[in-house]
Parts: structure tokens; C-alpha cells; sequence
């Protein structure tokens, strides 16, 4: 019987869930910035004239904890400086933005010298947007810097047609099902034939209005949980996918790959989010999938039993031996294994590579077949399934033997 995991999407909304408050005289400032904070999904706790006591604002402050506030500090009663230290009281937070309705550079830098983490000025719109981007990615750093990252694993295949895209997606389903109370994170970073959509039942990002992996690479300085939902699909609940980007991308370095940066950006804010992320990197070694290989915790290679399908494993497993990736981070899934002789199999790739086999999964078209094309299902109750699953119960609780995987399958 398979288990059905889909789930409804929804449109995305701006949202960035924050506390703003605001200090400012005047109407066309207040005017601007109010409609938008309204718009952003913020949320306004207080209000004051930008000559109001200080006192009083701090207090305002302690009581509402905003995250953001919006000051008109040349209207202050005190020099910027000085009204700064009294309204925050040496904390870090609330982020001002400094409000003023031109752009004077002397106006700009008091602000800035003061603390001030933003400066605005008319027209408000869209730099006000801008200013919460970053602002909320700040904020989103600092409240996950103490939560334990998640482990992101490369899945790779080393020829066409051994399943590794369909083992990382239904691999996924296994793991909310093992822990569901964890999040996990499918990121399809397979340029040449990305195909997680399919196996999720999911339309194209292009169809669908979603944006995808090659967005968030380019709007990665800007990335907080919220706005992090314009980017992803849910598939189940605790289960989501990151699209492969469908067209040429416009950030690439002269040699036609993600710049360095961007993909270690993406992946420490992705690290926050997700207890464990499966990165799609399709076949065989190529520079784009290098660059992300060197971010990665380990390695899957998901292979097959067949000829070509070894010999290319070997040359990735030497390829990776040479580049320094160290063999203890590699582990091999052998897949669409033949009934018979299984043994024979595991026990020659095993000799063959000098390392155990982390799991087996058998060649059980049929139950794939069988499933719905509308939607994606999980099918625990077959070989295929069963295989999946324990695979998944490896990962969720590490330590045991690698060499009962032959049996355990």
C-alpha cells in the first residue's frame, strides 16, 4: 500500500513576521513607510514624533522589543550619537533605519557613524524592501546561530540511468517518516538533466511560478526563513524541494559555473533550515558539481550493477581520491540490484573498491510503475520501499555495522 505525502501549496506571500517601530515627524516619511511595513506583513507596536523624549522611547523599546526602528534622527531631540546609546542601552537591537527625506551625505554619514544599520530617504519604495531583506537575513542569523546545523549529503551518480535523482527524492520521504519531526530539504543542483520535479509529481519552475536553486543563488545575501518559501515546493509536511534552474544563469563566473561565494552562502543559510538536505548532483564528476562537492558533509554515489556503471564509479572514486575528498565521507548505494546473484555483487564491488556497501536497493520497477502519476507516493510496503527505508534508519541513527548492509536489504 503506498503512502501518499502530497500536499497542497500554497502562493507565496510577503511576510518578513517583523516588530517595527517608528520615530518620525514627517508625513510624506510616515505616509511611505507605513503603507509598506503594512504591505511587507510587518507589524507597527508603536508610533512617536522624532522629538519625543528619549526616556520614553527606551521604554517603548524594552516594553515592545521591536526588531526594527525607523528614526528621523535629524529631527531628534539629541545628536544621533548620543540618542542612540540612550534608546537601545547598549543592546544590539532594535536595527534603526535612518529616515530623511533627501539623500544628504551629511545627513547619511552622522547616521551611519551613529549605528544606524540603514539610511532611507524619498521615495521610500523599493529600497525600504531592500532594507527589510537584509535586515531579516541579519536577524535570522543571529537567531539560529545557536541551533545545531543539519548535515547536507551530495548524492551523485556516475552514469545515467542509475536512479540516483530517484533515490534522493523517495530517500527524503524516508527520512520524515524515520523522524518527523525533523525538516529535510531535496535541492536539485543538477544542471544538466534535473528531474526531481518529475519523481515529486511537481510542474516545471516555469509552470508553476516557483523560483529555484539558480534565484536563491542570486538573492543568497538576502535569504531569511520567510522569505525562503518563494524558493521552495512542499511536497509533505517536513519535506521540501529546491528546483533545479530551468534556463541559463545570470550570475555564472566567465567559466560558467555558480561563483564560489554564492554556494557557500546558500548552503550555511540552508544548514539553519534543514536537519538534512540532499543535494541532487547528477552524473558524474563535472565542475559545477565540484564546486558544490567541496561544501557538502558527505558523498552518496548511487550505482548499479553493471559493467559501465562500476567502471565509472572507480574513476569517480579516483578522481575524488586525487582532489583530497577523504574516503571516510563516501558512501556507495548500489541500486536496481538483480535478485541474483546479490552476494556475488555486493561481495565483488566490495573488493573491488575497498569499502563497504552502505545499501542495497533491488530492481523493483513494478512497484514504481504502479504508483499514481498525479501525485507523489511513498512505497513502503514493497522491496523498493523497504530498501529506502532502511537505508533512511542508517542515516537517522549512525554507528551501525556497514557490513550487514548486504543482509539487511
Amino acid at each position: 500500500m503506498a503512502l501518499s505525502l502530497l500536499s497542497s501549496e500554497m502562493p507565496p506571500q510577503p511576510d518578513y513576521s517583523l516588530k517595527v517601530g517608528l520615530v518620525v515627524d514627517s508625513p510624506e516619511l510616515l505616509s511611505g513607510i507605513t503603507g509598506a511595513i503594512a504591505e511587507a506583513g510587518a507589524t507597527q507596536v508603536f508610533e512617536f514624533p522624532a522629538a519625543a523624549v528619549p526616556f520614553e522611547i527606551a521604554n517603548a523599546v524594552e516594553r515592545e522589543k521591536p526588531d526594527v526602528l525607523f528614526a528621523e534622527l535629524s529631527r531628534a531631540s539629541k545628536p544621533a550619537a548620543e540618542w542612540m546609546t540612550y534608546v537601545r542601552r547598549g543592546e544590539e537591537t532594535p536595527f534603526v533605519v535612518a529616515v530623511h527625506e533627501v539623500a544628504e551625505p551629511s545627513e547619511m554619514i552622522s547616521a551611519l557613524r551613529a549605528g544606524a544599520s540603514e539610511f532611507l530617504c524619498l521615495p521610500v519604495r523599493p529600497s525600504i524592501f531592500e532594507a527589510l531583506d537584509r535586515i531579516g537575513a541579519r536577524l535570522e542569523s543571529r537567531r539560529t546561530a545557536t541551533v545545531e546545523p543539519g548535515r547536507i549529503s551530495g548524492i551523485l551518480s556516475p552514469k545515467g540511468g542509475c536512479g540516483a535523482t530517484s533515490v534522493a527524492c523517495y530517500l527524503s520521504a524516508a527520512l520524515q517518516l524515520a523522524a518527523p519531526s525533523k525538516k529535510i530539504l531535496v535541492a536539485d543542483l543538477d544542471y544538466q538533466s534535473p528531474g526531481a520535479h518529475n519523481v515529486f509529481r511537481v510542474g516545471p519552475v516555469p509552470d508553476s511560478g516557483r523560483r529555484n536553486a539558480g534565484d536563491a543563488l542570486e538573492a543568497v545575501r538576502r535569504l531569511s526563513s520567510n522569505s525562503w518559501r518563494e524558493f521552495v515546493t512542499t511536497i509533505a509536511p517536513g519535506v521540501e524541494l529546491l528546483t533545479s534552474p530551468a534556463d541559463g544563469i545570470s550570475y555564472l563566473t566567465e567559466g560558467g559555473l555558480p561563483e564560489q561565494w554564492r554556494i557557500e552562502s546558500l548552503f550555511r543559510f540552508i544548514r539553519r533550515q534543514y536537519t538534512w538536505v540532499l543535494a541532487d548532483l547528477g552524473r558524474h564528476l563535472n565542475p559545477a558539481n565540484w564546486t558544490v562537492i567541496q561544501n557538502i558533509d558527505d558523498l552518496y554515489i548511487v550505482t548499479a550493477p553493471d559493467v559501465l556503471a562500476l567502471y565509472q564509479t572507480r574513476s569517480v572514486l579516483q578522481t575524488l581520491s586525487n582532489r583530497g575528498f577523504e574516503k571516510s565521507r563516501i558512501r556507495i548505494i548500489l541500486n536496481r540490484n538483480l535478485s541474483s546473484p546479490q552476494d556475488f555483487w555486493v561481495e565483488s564491488i566490495q573488493q573491488m573498491f575497498e569499502m563497504s556497501v552502505f545499501g542495497i536497493i533491488p530492481n523493483d520497477e513494478s512497484a514504481l510503475e504502479k504508483l499514481s502519476r498525479d501525485r507523489f507516493e511513498f512505497p513502503a510496503d514493497t522491496p523498493f520501499g523497504r530498501a529506502i527505508v532502511k537505508i533512511a534508519a542508517r542515516i537517522v541513527r549512525p554507528g551501525g555495522s556497514p557490513g550487514s548492509a548486504g543482509k539487511a536489504a
